[in-house]
């Protein structure tokens, strides 16, 4: 019993460790969500003849399908928590929705494999940002 105490003792007493930084990668990169907009080459899907689909295309055309709307949902997140703090919507140019995520769609397919490395968020901002700027002066009256 008393060993338990003195290693307990000793334990409180030891120096903390140093904590070692993390590298932080972003969970979604523009790599990855550029991924998630091509086209799934349906020899790469898992398919055998017990599958809800009929074939090996069709759980690529599938995927392709809620790739695609996942796509789309996180491009609209980004543009909800972003506009009118890192890009603006104005009168002079008016990005229709489609507009804004075919901007970013576009960017991402052309971009460097390094620069795709960063998180998808920020690339898709910078896109929009470069498009649609925010401006200190208010548009004249027409």
């Amino acid at each position: 019993m008393r060993c338990s105490y003195l290693v307990l003792a000793l334990a409180m007493c030891a120096p903390p460790a140093a904590a070692q930084p993390a590298a932080s990668t972003p969970w979604m990169t523009g790599a990855r969500l550029v991924k998630l907009l091509g086209n799934t080459d349906p020899a790469t899907v898992a398919w055998d003849a017990s599958s809800p689909f009929r074939s090996r295309a069709w759980v690529a055309e599938h995927l392709d399908r809620v790739n695609g709307e996942f796509v789309h949902g996180y491009i609209q997140g980004v543009h909800d928590a972003t506009e009118g703090k890192q890009w603006c919507w104005h009168p002079e140019y008016m990005p229709a929705p489609d507009e804004l995520e075919m901007a970013a769609r576009h960017a991402l397919q052309r971009m460097p494999a390094e620069q795709l490395s960063r998180n998808a968020s920020d690339l898709i901002v910078e896109v929009w940002r470069a498009k649609w700027p925010c401006t200190t002066t208010k548009p004249r009256a027409k």
